[in-house]
């Protein structure tokens, strides 16, 4: 028995004892972590499992030959890239580039109007402030199909039928209530004694959204365009309505390869399919740590 255990009146059964429940929990901690690592691990297969086959089966599609195209026991082929290059031939590169400007300028001019909308709720006080933060939400609860006849009318008045400019416009109003809710949820996480403190010691508005608000809620920024852009890139129903030819988006395009179930161009379809999904693939990949940590930043507190 050494002086410390003398002093402190510890035998040596009792520092073994303390030892042995120390090693136990250790070990049950180390075995519950093996388990979280395996249940996490067995979600993960399960939802590429479920996510991946399909496009897997549309990327198979694209590159297998015509003879044996509608031939599913032909699993083994000589891949064909031949639709990819008649792709860059034909006219069709021209609404994926539609999709690209119209989705990119729509999230953009999302995240500016619902990034001060946001910090309006968040930071200044005045009356019936609830009430109209929810009647900003409220349009976001519509079927969309309610407001297509307005919205086309609208668009035939202003002479802005069959225009990027339309869809940059829709995109926009669409995609706020959802951006401007992301957003408050951030800048609710920024103490207002900083934009205070910062306003008096004789900080202009503009410096304090640029140098304060927004380097603090970036991730959150980041989160609302990249579901914006995401939301608009898929946007199907009003493209189709609004725009015709010269506005045309990727989307839309790929109506031009059916003509009936049995007049499928099923090739060209799944090669239309594989280009619209890889940049959005490629532009959720590019910025997965900004968005997780986007996704998760507004929901902690403390």
């Amino acid at each position: 028995m050494d002086v410390r255990s003398l002093v402190s009146g510890e035998t040596e059964g009792d520092a073994g004892a303390r030892a042995l429940r120390a090693s136990t929990g250790a070990r049950r901690r180390s075995a519950l972590a093996v388990r979280r690592a395996r249940w996490h691990l067995a979600g993960i297969v399960a939802l590429l499992a479920w996510t991946l086959p399909p496009f897997l089966y549309l990327v198979m599609l694209s590159i297998k030959p015509e003879r044996i195209l509608i031939d599913r026991s032909a699993l083994f082929f000589v891949p064909t890239f031949e639709r990819y290059r008649d792709f860059v031939a034909s006219g069709l590169a021209a609404p994926i580039w539609t999709s690209l400007v119209t989705s990119t300028l729509g999230g953009l001019g999302t995240v500016v109007l619902a990034g001060l909308a946001a910090m309006t709720f968040r930071f200044l006080d005045f009356k019936a402030k609830t009430v109209l933060f929810l009647l900003i939400l409220l349009p976001r609860m519509f079927p969309p199909v309610t407001t297509l006849i307005p919205i086309q009318l609208t668009l035939k008045a202003l002479g802005l039928i069959d225009t990027k400019t339309a869809l940059v416009i829709l995109f926009i109003g669409f995609e706020i209530p959802l951006a401007t809710w992301i957003l408050h949820t951030f800048f609710a996480d920024v103490p207002r004694e900083l934009a205070e403190s910062a306003a008096l010691d004789g900080a202009s508005l503009p410096a304090i959204v640029t140098k304060i608000l927004l380097p603090l809620a970036g991730p959150g920024l980041l989160a609302a365009f990249i579901l914006s852009f995401i939301f608009n890139w898929n946007e199907f129903l009003f493209p189709l309505i609004v725009t015709s030819f010269n506005a045309r988006t990727g989307s839309v395009a790929i109506m031009s390869f059916t003509a009936g179930y049995k007049k499928l161009q099923w090739g060209a379809l799944a090669t239309l399919g594989v280009i619209m999904t890889i940049p959005v693939v490629l532009f959720v990949l590019a910025f997965r740590q900004s968005l997780v940590r986007g996704f998760t930043a507004g929901a902690l507190k403390g």
